[in-house]
């Protein structure tokens, strides 16, 4: 029989921050709904001029500041979830490297999305999600208020591989919280064939927008239909925007309790698109972002 002590764990970075510890307490929601176990995991960086005070003069042990961090997140998230198998761990190393280490036999990893500082992970997010191995989620607290029914998660695709991910994991988290799912799909349609702005000259080919239109509507059917059938309790909103996507999810994470994308598209315009779209959202969405591998 399986048990949470053989499955992939759920790795939370842990920083100190009020935003760690509400990674922290995400991801032992997530670990308790999917039987997994869970990973509080501090790096310590080098000492180098970034971290030199009179207190590292003086011979400070900072990994003895990582303990007690580690055992403050311990105890915030036992007292709410006292059954989950946890382990925690203060490894010496560069933030980014320590968790890219660790995504490599992980489910999925978590971190704060905290200040823009070097001294937090929140200053790390970027090139954490770059670099790690499995799905992550940047954590901030939603802005959006629960009135009775849980709030949605939404997931942006587009044509590439990685939007077949991206739903998967969407699906799979919309079922565990009992969420709407909303399938989003934005693209600027007048600019990817080389339109642009027209600024109010020339003729546009009205024609070829409704075929190319026409063309995205039916590969968001394709790629959705194989999840609704799986997922038969799913309630899945659908919505074709011709909008900046990063513009367009930024705004749905206002009334979301997740946003879900893929860390890139495929070719030259996909890399473009949603390469710019996580790293945007990671930055300026007003809930959690999951960025899907």
């Amino acid at each position: 029989m399986t048990t949470a002590s053989n499955q992939p764990a759920v790795v939370v970075g842990i920083d100190g921050s009020d935003t760690a510890l509400g990674a922290a307490g995400w991801a032992a929601e997530f670990a308790t709904r999917h039987a997994l176990p869970l990973t509080l995991l501090h790096a310590i960086p080098p000492l180098d001029w970034h971290f030199t005070s009179a207190d590292t003069h003086a011979g400070v042990d900072r990994s003895a500041d990582g303990d007690g961090v580690l055992a403050a997140a311990e105890a915030a998230v036992r007292s709410t979830h006292p059954d989950l198998a946890i382990r925690v761990a203060a490894v010496k190393g560069a933030v980014a490297t320590v968790l890219a280490d660790a995504s490599r036999s992980a489910r999925l990893l978590v971190v704060g999305a905290g200040a823009a500082d070097h001294r937090a992970l929140g200053g790390h997010a970027v090139r954490i999600v770059h670099r790690t191995d499995c799905p992550v989620v940047v954590w901030r607290k939603p802005v959006a208020r629960r009135t009775g029914k849980p709030l949605p998660v939404v997931v942006g695709i587009d044509e590439s591989d990685e939007s077949a991910r991206a739903l998967a994991e969407a699906f799979d988290i919309a079922g565990t919280l009992h969420a709407p799912l909303t399938v989003v799909h934005m693209w600027e349609i007048g600019a990817a064939v080389g339109m642009g702005d027209l600024g109010g000259q020339g003729n546009m080919d009205w024609e070829l927008l409704d075929l190319l239109e026409s063309k995205q509507r039916q590969r968001m059917d394709e790629l959705v239909k194989p999840f609704a059938s799986k997922y038969r309790n799913a309630h899945v909103t659908k919505v074709f925007q011709d909008v900046s996507p990063a513009k367009g999810l930024a705004d749905l994470s206002r009334e979301a309790q997740l946003v879900v994308v893929g860390h890139h598209g495929r070719g030259k315009l996909a890399d473009a698109i949603l390469g710019s779209v996580s790293q945007n959202l990671i930055h300026h969405a007003e809930c959690p972002v999951l960025v899907v591998r």
